[in-house]
């Protein structure tokens, strides 16, 4: 079980009975404190081993169309939060952006990045293929 959250609730969570932490929508300068308070509390309930740390980026990648479509579903999405612009502004839209995001949450110590594609173009999937491997 992974725990998401940005509240020391949701961390405490982690330390206390879940597996791991998953942080979504954040950049990597931003993840690595939640990381750090994972494992933080990870430690204060004498856990074995360390939690799962799990990095989620908003990607769309492809064709104009693509990328519109994913900010459509996002603001969409985000409309109720009153945090639109911000999540749209942190939509990761090319090759370079999407590597450089990957590389960083790896370089904090995240276990697995999970890029969420926010428009159905199923062909993001090979173009990410090809932008990360």
């Amino acid at each position: 079980v992974l725990f998401g959250g940005f509240a020391p609730a949701a961390l405490e969570r982690v330390g206390r009975f879940g597996d791991g932490f998953l942080g979504a929508a954040l950049p990597p300068s931003f993840m690595s404190k939640l990381f750090r308070d994972a494992e933080t509390a990870w430690q204060k309930h004498d856990r074995p081993g360390r939690p799962r740390l799990v990095a989620q980026a908003n990607v769309a990648l492809g064709p104009d169309s693509t990328v519109d479509r994913a900010r459509h579903n996002l603001r969409d999405y985000y409309a109720f939060s009153g945090h639109v612009a911000y999540m749209e502004a942190g939509l990761l839209t090319t090759p370079r952006q999407i590597r450089e995001t990957a590389d960083a949450y790896f370089g904090i110590g995240a276990d697995e990045v999970m890029l969420y594609c926010w428009a159905s173009d199923a062909d993001q999937i090979d173009r990410l293929a090809d932008t990360l491997y």
